[in-house]
Order: C-alpha cells, then sequence, then structure tokens
C-alpha cells in the first residue's frame, strides 16, 4: 500500500517550527514508508538497470540502502542477485537514461570595453552567444516480489537542468557532475519511498486559558513553563486539572502530546479528537501506530 497522500500532510505537521516563546514537545516517532509492501521485504536484490545510466545508479541504490535504515543500520539484507546465491525477497529492476542537448542562446554579459595598463578601467553589458546545455535524467525504477512475481513498486521520475556557459565565466560546469547529482537523487528518493523513517519531531503545546479561572489559569501558565524542563511531571499536573476542569480544549491536547510522547497512540489519538481542530495531529497518530506495527511484524520474521 502506498501512503505518499498520508504522508505529504504529514510533513506539514513534522515541519512545524514553532513561534519564537512557544513552547513545545520534542518526540520520537517511526513512520511508515511510502510504499509498505516493499518496507517489509527482508531482503532486496537489485537487478539489471538498463540504459547508458543505468549502472551508476544500481551502484547509488546499493550505496542508499546500504546506510539507511531507521536505526542506522540496513532496512533490507542487500543480496547480491547470482545462480548459486540466495534469493531476495523482492528484486528491483529498471532504466536510466541521461541526454545533453546543446544550442546557442543570447545573454547579455559583462564584458571590459576599456583597459588601461593591463587593467580593466570600464565593462559594459554587450550580448553575447553563448552555449545552453540542456540536460535531462530519466530514471524508471520497478520492484516485484521474487516469490510471486507481484509488482510492489514502480515510478517514472525525469528530471532536467539547463546549464549556459559565456565566454569569460569564472567556473564552468561539467555536465556529467549535474548528471551525477541527478544519479544520486533518483537513488535518494527511491530509498525514500521504501525504507521507513525515525525522525524526531515537534509539536507545539496549547496554551489558551479560556474558561479557567484565575488561580487555575496560573497555575496551568506555570505547568507550560514546567513542561520544558520536567514533561512528565507538567503531564501529572495537566491529568490533575483536567479532573478539575474536565474537556477543556488545550488541556485535552496537551494530554495527547503527553500520550503520543509516552508512544500511547491510541490514547493520543483520542484525545486530539476531543481536544478538537486536531485532523493533522489524528493522522500522525494512525501513520505512528503503522510505522511501529510495520517495524514488529519485520522483527517478527527475523
Amino acid at each position: 500500500m502506498r501512503f505518499t497522500s498520508l504522508l505529504a500532510g504529514l510533513g506539514l505537521a513534522l515541519s512545524i517550527h514553532a513561534p519564537a516563546g512557544a513552547e513545545v514537545f520534542d518526540v520520537d516517532g517511526q513512520f511508515p514508508a511510502p510504499f509498505r509492501d516493499v518496507s517489509l521485504a527482508r531482503s532486496i536484490g537489485i537487478d539489471r538497470i538498463g540504459g547508458r545510466d543505468g549502472m551508476a545508479l544500481s551502484l547509488a541504490i546499493e550505496q542508499q540502502l546500504g546506510r539507511r535504515g531507521p536505526d542506522g543500520r540496513p532496512h533490507f539484507d542487500l543480496i547480491a542477485l547470482s545462480r548459486g546465491g540466495p534469493d531476495a525477497d523482492a528484486i528491483v529492476s529498471g532504466m536510466a537514461d541521461a541526454s545533453i542537448r546543446k544550442s546557442d542562446v543570447k545573454r547579455k554579459v559583462e564584458q571590459c570595453v576599456e583597459k588601461q595598463d593591463g587593467a580593466c578601467k570600464k565593462k559594459e553589458k554587450v550580448e553575447a552567444t553563448c552555449l545552453q546545455e540542456l540536460v535531462a535524467f530519466s530514471s524508471t525504477l520497478r520492484v516485484a516480489s521474487a516469490s510471486d512475481g507481484r509488482i510492489l513498486y514502480t515510478e517514472t521520475r525525469p528530471q532536467s537542468e539547463t546549464i549556459i556557459t559565456c565566454r569569460g565565466d569564472k567556473q564552468d560546469r561539467d555536465p556529467r557532475d549535474v548528471i551525477d547529482k541527478m544519479v544520486r537523487k533518483a537513488a535518494d528518493r527511491f530509498a525514500d519511498d521504501i525504507v521507513p523513517r525515525h525522525d524526531r519531531y515537534r509539536i507545539r503545546l496549547r496554551e489558551g486559558r479560556e474558561g479557567m479561572d484565575k488561580a487555575m489559569a496560573q497555575a496551568f501558565k506555570d505547568s507550560i513553563r514546567l513542561s520544558q524542563r520536567d514533561p512528565a511531571a507538567a503531564c501529572t499536573q495537566w491529568a490533575g486539572m483536567n479532573q478539575s476542569l474536565p474537556g477543556h480544549p488545550a488541556l485535552l491536547f496537551n494530554l495527547g502530546m503527553c500520550a503520543e510522547r509516552d508512544g500511547d497512540y491510541a490514547a493520543a489519538g483520542r484525545l486530539y479528537a476531543q481536544a478538537g481542530k486536531a485532523d493533522e495531529d489524528i493522522a500522525r497518530m494512525r501513520d505512528l501506530t503503522i510505522g511501529r506495527d510495520d517495524a514488529r511484524a519485520r522483527a517478527a520474521m527475523q
């Protein structure tokens, strides 16, 4: 199953930067790969990737998968495909080709129009004929189950970049360097698609005190400050306040963050729902639950 849309929304939650002065919780969690069926494989082998740049992409994928994993170790066992070797659970194949199209283009460039004693005294913008190189790279990757041939993943991703070089440029860009960068990017994006992600992210606390009497409002304000040096103690205080003033949105939301921090995603999801206006947070609980379940499922396969 592909989780691209879910993770796209999740990316918004993970990239939130709290405004200056806002208090936050730092939380750790494991999120599922967009293509879960591939991520659940124990081992993966790279078959032939055709095209002029297929070998380069194959090596780049090996390097990425060899160091990419939620715990810092490779997520997959990488299998060298051979007649006498072990079988891999999933097989990668595909195509990768780059091309360079050259043409002339007119540009305004700064040139020296007056020299004195070997030094330029005056520069002007003049029209010049420059070399334009359109570098295009396209990669198509497919992952199939080795046991039944089922297609688990297929993606085609084009990339392009234009290089313009004029006479006198201090630095010339080599199209081959651009292609190498595109190959690495294709391998990186492929790994992002099939490897679960372990992230440390930040969630902003709710600090609204509407509906609280003066004493509780002050206590709540103090507990928010306390949360930055002793989150567990703040969570205990919010639980007590919720007994005195049940259903307050800020208390419910912050208690949801406490549950999320402790890994109780079911309780966190319920609390976020009760707090209201927390769709992204509820979706994050679903993803965290899936990510944890996937990790347990793979551990059970070992």
